[in-house]
């Protein structure tokens, strides 16, 4: 009663017990938003503020995760998608396969000018590195027009769980970005599990990736993909990187007919996107260089789309693994 005075009749509380009173309310109301926060932590991410460092060395900061996104690489595009964030894109590069990304989202072309940026009224424009040390003029109009970009790696592999982080809190999507790096182990522990079960060895490939009979390098997502597949890449740390486009290594047809003896499954690449001629399965097989080669005497020559087993995309994996285990299954069956 000590914290209680009468006058005129009337109960007064003194200031201690309000402050005391007013505590107890902010605390409930704290506990109340930590609440609301745990349980709705991916709808309030959506409204607060977004910052992280792109892989040119740059700070970018929105006032909001992206909701009108211009993505010009195949790959940034199709994760999104993979992350549930579809309705999120504006405007995609014109080579983005309709199949994985609707025909619905409007295509740009391959090096789009600042007016056709800005007429997507994007409130991110995402690129790859490369892309973007090859176009920095069209950067510089960017931050001109005051127009917010990220320049982003193409995830490897091992390493897309950074990678979904980034683009998780892009798009504000973070928990959505967490159970697309769940199912990418979960697909790789089940690929794991099929090669140990079904397959007597591990059968050696080699990748055509064109009529220069490039191959894909050692450490490129195609390579790991066949490993994870149960196979081996043919194409070692000795075959000379091609500069342009470091996802592929120069073999040329005299190395691979000389060295073929050991290639149990060739894959050749169709629909690349290099300016390099695709050869055919019949090409392959009817070229009398390459007789001798295992592959071929069993007719172990498979065609695969390039972006397929190249294009370090979430939903295309379970595909692309459950076709690179069949040309793995075809020479135990043979």
């Amino acid at each position: 009663m000590d914290n209680i005075v009468h006058i005129g009749g009337a109960k007064v509380y003194k200031k201690s017990s309000i402050l005391a009173v007013n505590g107890i309310k902010s605390l409930f109301l704290s506990l109340a938003s930590l609440i609301f926060l745990l349980t709705c932590g991916q709808t309030m991410a959506a409204a607060g503020f977004v910052s992280l460092n792109d892989d040119i060395g740059r700070t970018v900061v929105l006032s909001a995760p992206a909701v009108r996104i211009v993505c010009l690489s195949e790959a940034h595009a199709e994760n999104i998608v993979a992350i549930r964030a579809l309705k999120q894109l504006a405007g995609v590069v014109f080579s983005t396969d309709p199949k994985w990304v609707s025909n619905k989202i409007p295509r740009l072309s391959k090096n789009p000018s600042k007016e056709q940026i800005i007429y997507m009224k994007p409130d991110l424009v995402l690129f790859e590195t490369e892309w973007a040390r090859k176009n920095k003029p069209l950067l510089k109009d960017l931050d001109a027009a005051k127009i917010s970009y990220a320049v982003i790696n193409r995830p490897k592999w091992g390493r897309f769980a950074p990678y979904l982080e980034k683009l998780g809190a892009i798009c504000g999507r973070p928990r959505d970005a967490s159970k697309a790096q769940i199912s990418l182990e979960r697909s790789l522990r089940k690929a794991k599990l099929m090669a140990d079960n079904m397959l007597g060895r591990r059968p050696r490939v080699f990748v055509v990736a064109g009529a220069d009979f490039s191959s894909c390098a050692p450490d490129s997502w195609g390579a790991k993909l066949i490993e994870a597949a149960g196979g081996i890449s043919a194409a070692g740390s000795d075959y000379q990187r091609i500069t342009r486009d470091p996802q592929f290594v120069f073999c040329g047809p005299q190395k691979l007919a000389l060295t073929g003896k050991d290639i149990d499954v060739i894959i050749t690449l169709t629909g690349n996107t290099r300016g390099v001629p695709a050869v055919s399965r019949d090409e392959i097989m009817k070229d009398a260089r390459f007789k001798s080669i295992p592959a071929v005497k069993n007719g172990r020559v498979w065609e695969m789309k390039e972006d397929d087993l190249m294009l370090p995309s979430l939903i295309r994996l379970d595909s692309s693994l459950t076709a690179c285990f069949k040309y793995m299954l075809s020479v135990k069956n043979n």
